[in-house]
């Protein structure tokens, strides 16, 4: 293996948010693969934005990158503009940090979150140039891994995979690491026998379906572990889905909702020392100047030390304006108390899940609360000044009646008329899908028509509420996350004839087409309604030989618990429900209580001075940060100057952030030798302290050139700056070319050219923005005003040079220039 760099920067002027591909996160390793180490690409099979949020894949990367002898990069599926161009350009897909082929690397490793993302795997595979098939992959292609919650049920991917991880990797991933570097000679048969020898791996080649032999899920226990974690949580310059430093408090749930998947895979529940959890998130603060922190499970507010948590944080957060936010809560757990804290740390509306619309059917999915505790916990919400709730219904649910649909629309209008119009009110309703090891698991799923018909019955009776939104999930992708949820080894082949077809990104609605899907069903003569339809209680499961350690006769019983509206208690208040899940090796482990701390959570204004002091620092943007985007570098600078430990100063409001105006934006591709942004200090500080301060906080891509003192207003404006001194490397090829369309241009007495600017025409005069134009040694020189055109306006108008094809062009804007 080469491990060559892949050279495709040239294609980045050509797609949208070209930073989805350049790295440069901050605390991101950037190991290179090379023949010492064991190299592991893990991927997401989603759009970077969607793929670096997810907190599992980054920990497996950490854990990883810390092993002297193993790299581990990322890729994430690229959006089909820049597939495209890889496509067509013959460049394989590359790891994210190393730039190395991801077909270079010892092991491929894939997240399996959602069903949807299925046809993104084999559209990642084709992308990096590896063989869709496992059978037709030999020595010299990358183990094909997959783990996950969709690993429970592999048998739709088993024809594409070598192996499967079932349950947590946190150790299980340095096994596999040194398994590999220990048969790393031998062949892709071999090292796959070897890996099956791992617990919880599953190798399908190698498994014999009539042995009563099961896959056993790995857990891992020693969550206090700080080598186990994903500390120095990387930091990208394109804003991803979640933006916010992430704490995981627990993994697992002892509630039992019978429709839950996660509630049944990340059993036993494992509480964090909630000591842990303030000093790293405290720290990741302080360090890397984070605005907003979330601490993160399946059910937050069980956490056993959740209020005397809140309030050691809220004690340091308020202080340093970061907001903490929370997933949504149970509403047996919302009092007053917690209520009022939570206003205090900023959060904006209240998130409950009553999942259905009548306590006959809560009983039946097992959703232990009351009619009165939803309406109790919003009328505390209201009292303490919340304006917005968010409600999560579910259709199609099993022996659901009309009059649950009913229950729905009424429980809505009850929250309307005891809050007395005074809440905004936005409801999500996604349609039930059967999941794999559930007591729901053998359940039909309800037609497209059926669904359909219940989702629009809710939304035209509640349509006169003017303060209510209704969001519902796409049907027919529900159902296509059904077939493939539960779906058999042929179903593979459903899923290649789909890809083949034109299948991805499924999770997208730009994208997805369920009309390919019908087709691929009928080339690959496959029934959807045998994948939908109810399973019989005693037909032989096809991920009966996973095991998840949840009893099949506890699901069975559940199954009947639920036909008659009996619940089961939460075994950690309860009795223990004997799931099958603890042994004499593993069980529930709580976070030791502590005395909850009260404190006065009245926010404290902040007291308005009458002089501010103002800076303005200068720096450069150069070689593959021209690609980052101007809010993402705005962002970026906010988090420099609160890592920078100056005496900043802050908005006011309720969303606060650091005071700082930053330069006229660079437009995407440009690179800037002496770009600036202003900020504004509590006192006045020495020029070389600012500098070498922000120095230390600037990441390397960023170099700061100069610091100056701002005396007066005028220096202040941003209006200050007219004009732009932009240089312009151009290719040879072009010379001949550029000189004729100049000299055509500097003859003119008028250059008119129009652009759509907010859905509105603008024409403009060149003749009269152009300042100064001249060529010399193939280097373009204009200075030009900011505003009016933008670069790339003038490179089209005047050369007949489109954007996309300026990748082998160095645009530079020098500096900035004042009136006169």
């Amino acid at each position: 293996m080469p491990f060559d760099k892949i050279k495709y920067q040239h294609l980045l002027p050509s797609v949208l948010k070209p930073t989805r591909y350049i790295n440069q996160e901050l605390n991101s390793f950037r190991k290179i693969p090379s023949k010492n180490t064991i190299n592991f690409c893990l991927a997401f099979p989603d759009v970077y934005e969607v793929g670096f949020s997810h907190l599992g894949l980054k920990i497996l990367y950490s854990i990883l990158n810390n092993e002297k002898d193993a790299v581990a990069d990322r890729v994430y599926a690229p959006w089909p503009d820049f597939a495209e161009k890889l496509k067509e350009n013959k460049i394989p897909l590359f790891g994210l940090e190393s730039k190395v082929a991801v077909k270079d690397f010892d092991v491929l490793g894939f997240t399996l979150q959602s069903e949807l993302t299925f046809t993104n795997i084999l559209y990642t595979l084709d992308l990096a140039q590896i063989p869709l098939f496992s059978k037709d992959r030999n020595e010299e292609h990358p183990l094909i891994l997959g783990g996950g919650p969709c690993s429970t049920n592999p048998e739709p991917l088993t024809d594409f995979f070598d192996a499967f991880l079932i349950g947590d990797a946190e150790e299980a991933i340095i096994e596999i690491k040194n398994c590999l570097k220990q048969y790393r000679s031998k062949s892709h048969e071999e090292k796959l026998q070897k890996l099956a020898e791992i617990e919880g791996i599953y190798v399908p080649a190698l498994f014999n379906k009539n042995s009563n032999r099961k896959i056993r899920i790995r857990k891992f226990l020693d969550f206090n572990n700080p080598t186990r974690s994903h500390q120095n949580q990387l930091i990208p310059w394109l804003e991803p889905t979640h933006f916010r430093y992430v704490a995981e408090i627990m993994r697992g749930c002892t509630r039992g909702c019978r429709f839950c998947h996660a509630g049944m895979f990340y059993r036993p529940v494992r509480e964090k020392d909630s000591n842990i959890i303030f000093e790293e998130l405290i720290r990741e603060i302080k360090q890397f100047g984070w605005d907003e922190a979330a601490i993160t499970s399946l059910s937050t507010s069980d956490y056993s030390c959740i209020k005397s948590l809140l309030f050691e944080l809220y004690e340091h957060l308020n202080k340093q304006n970061v907001s903490l936010s929370l997933p949504s809560l149970r509403v047996d757990t919302i009092d007053d108390e917690l209520t009022k804290l939570l206003n205090a740390m900023k959060q904006t509306g209240l998130t409950i899940a009553p999942e259905a619309g009548t306590q006959g059917l809560r009983n039946i999915i097992n959703k232990n609360i009351t009619e009165d505790d939803i309406l109790q916990s919003i009328e505390i919400a209201l009292k303490n000044g919340w304006k917005l709730i968010k409600l999560y219904f579910m259709i199609g649910l099993p022996f659901e009646e009309e009059k649950d649909i009913d229950g729905i629309i009424r429980l809505i209008e009850k929250i309307v008329r005891n809050s007395q119009k005074k809440l905004r009110i936005n409801i999500t309703i996604s349609p039930f899908v059967p999941k794999v090891f559930t007591p729901f698991q053998w359940s039909k799923m309800d037609s497209r028509e059926s669904l359909q018909r219940k989702a629009d019955k809710i939304k035209y009776s509640l349509n006169r509420y003017k303060f209510i939104k209704i969001k519902y999930h796409e049907i027919k992708s529900s159902i296509l996350e059904c077939i493939l949820g539960r779906g058999s080894r042929k179903t593979g082949k459903l899923l290649h004839s789909a890809y083949q077809n034109g299948a991805k990104f499924d999770g997208w609605n730009e994208y997805f087409d369920f009309g390919i899907w019908e087709k691929a069903a009928a080339e690959s003569d496959i029934n959807f309604e045998k994948f939908l339809s109810e399973i019989p209680l005693d037909s032989c499961l096809d991920w009966e030989h996973i095991d998840i350690g949840i009893d099949k006769n506890f699901l069975l019983k559940e199954w009947e618990n639920a036909k008659n509206e009996i619940t089961l208690e939460d075994c950690k208040t309860g009795k223990c429900s004997a799931c099958g899940i603890c042994n004499s090796e593993i069980s529930n482990i709580y976070a030791e209580k502590k005395k909850t701390k009260r404190i006065n959570t009245h926010l404290e204004k902040q007291l308005l001075q009458q002089n501010y002091f103002h800076y303005r620092v200068f720096f450069e943007k150069k070689g593959i940060m021209q690609f980052v985007a101007h809010l993402d570098l705005v962002r970026m600078l906010q988090r420099i100057v609160r890592v920078s430990r100056l005496p900043i100063v802050f908005t006011q409001g309720f969303n606060v952030h650091p005071r700082i105006s930053p330069g006229p934006p660079l437009p995407v591709g440009v690179q800037g030798e002496n770009e600036y942004c202003d900020f504004v200090l509590k006192r006045e500080i020495d020029l070389n302290e600012i500098e070498t301060k922000l120095k230390l906080t600037f990441p390397d891509t960023l170099k700061v050139k100069k610091i100056e003192f701002l005396q007066n207003k005028k220096q202040r404006a941003m209006e200050f700056f007219k004009y732009e001194e932009i240089e312009i490397e151009i290719p040879k090829q072009f010379s001949e070319h550029f000189e004729k369309r100049t000299n055509n241009f500097l003859d003119s007495e008028e250059w008119f050219f129009t652009r759509i600017r907010k859905g509105k025409e603008q024409t403009s005069n060149l003749k009269q923005l152009i300042k100064e134009i001249y060529l010399k040694n193939n280097v373009l020189n204009i200075t030009k005003s900011i505003i009016g055109a933008s670069i790339f306006d003038v490179l089209r108008k005047i050369y007949e040079v489109e954007r996309e094809k300026t990748g082998d062009f160095v645009i530079i804007r020098k500096r900035l220039l004042p009136e006169g």
